[in-house]
């Protein structure tokens, strides 16, 4: 039997039910046996209550029960919104007089190649968003409704989480947003493809061979080229088909975000709160160490490590002396 994993419907009946409680009525057992009957993954009422503090832990909510009276506080930590997306795209079609060592020149292309689809959702909760071409705009290679539903959703990001996005997906993006007159948009764009190659060295970085290898959620198997081919022909069953497999990238992706979490860099969502402690820029907790220096050529910076992520970063004072900084030599 295939284990559902908690979703936002749980952890919101769970948060509701402990504001209920004013934290004094145990409801944990009653909302395990509830939720572990629908066939949700938990172990016990412990390992949901556990489960159910990360959650808030990881959007930042806080409730307090105030110590007169009824009054029960609930805050919720602004953060960035973060989305992880994925496209996918129909092939192009032209003439062609040899299979190997081919270039097809403008004047042989049939038919360009375009953006069959998208999907999304926001980090951290469960609801995935897509929207693919009917058969009809697939045949005639129609792309101006989900070029507009795909700017309605990025219009609402200040990151995009991708693997190969910058390179691949986002310039995709751009195109049709040009060619439909629709605006630029602004927003961050954390690549999993980019942090896996300037990290790490594994022997492909596909998507579905660095999951496989990290033991997280795999990409969606697919019948290959025939499903896009069939796409490409307006067939109502591989547009389905090719919707499911984008979707399912998209759980995949955020897996391996989280698994790469510590070695992002350029990416700060301390910067979207108004919070005065120290926090980690890729996660938000508060919970840090200091760890040693980090030294460049112009000074020396506390180092802190992240107790909940586990990445390091460095804070921005630096701790060298004026007359230590004059004295300073740079060996060019």
């Amino acid at each position: 039997m295939n284990l559902k994993k908690l979703d936002d419907k749980v952890y919101n009946e769970c948060l509701e039910a402990k504001i209920k409680s004013q934290g004094k009525i145990p409801f944990w057992e009653e909302k395990y046996r509830k939720f572990s009957s629908e066939g949700y993954d938990i172990k016990d009422r412990e390992d949901l209550r556990d489960k159910v503090r990360k959650w808030c832990k990881k959007r930042g909510i806080t409730v307090n029960f105030e110590n007169s009276g009824n009054q029960v506080a609930v805050e919720e930590k602004q953060s960035p919104r973060i989305a992880v997306m994925d496209l996918e795209t129909l092939p192009g079609i032209g003439y062609f007089f040899q299979l190997f060592d081919t270039t097809i020149t403008v004047d042989q292309i049939i038919k360009d190649t375009c953006m069959l689809g998208w999907a999304a959702k926001y980090l951290n909760e469960s609801e995935i968003y897509s929207d693919f071409m009917t058969s009809q705009e697939a045949i005639h290679r129609n792309t101006g409704r989900i070029a507009k539903s795909c700017w309605d959703f990025l219009s609402t990001c200040d990151y995009v989480i991708g693997h190969n996005f910058q390179s691949f997906d986002s310039r995709y993006i751009n195109t049709e947003f040009l060619m439909h007159n629709l605006p630029p948009l602004k927003y961050g764009i954390v690549d999993t493809l980019s942090v896996a190659k300037q990290n790490m060295r594994f022997d492909s970085n596909k998507l579905s061979f660095i999951n496989k290898k990290l033991g997280i959620r795999e990409k969606l198997s697919n019948d290959g080229f025939p499903m896009w081919s069939a796409s490409s022909d307006g067939n109502a069953e591989a547009l389905k088909n090719m919707e499911d497999y984008c979707r399912g990238d998209i759980t995949s992706t955020e897996d391996l975000f989280y698994k790469l979490r510590p070695y992002i860099r350029n990416f700060n969502v301390a910067l979207y709160n108004e919070i005065d402690e120290v926090q980690c820029p890729v996660c938000g907790s508060t919970n840090l160490k200091e760890e040693g220096f980090y030294f460049t050529n112009a000074g020396r910076w506390a180092s802190m490590r992240c107790q909940d992520c586990k990445c390091i970063s460095r804070k921005k004072q630096n701790l060298l002396s004026k007359d230590k900084k004059k004295s300073l030599l740079i060996n060019s």
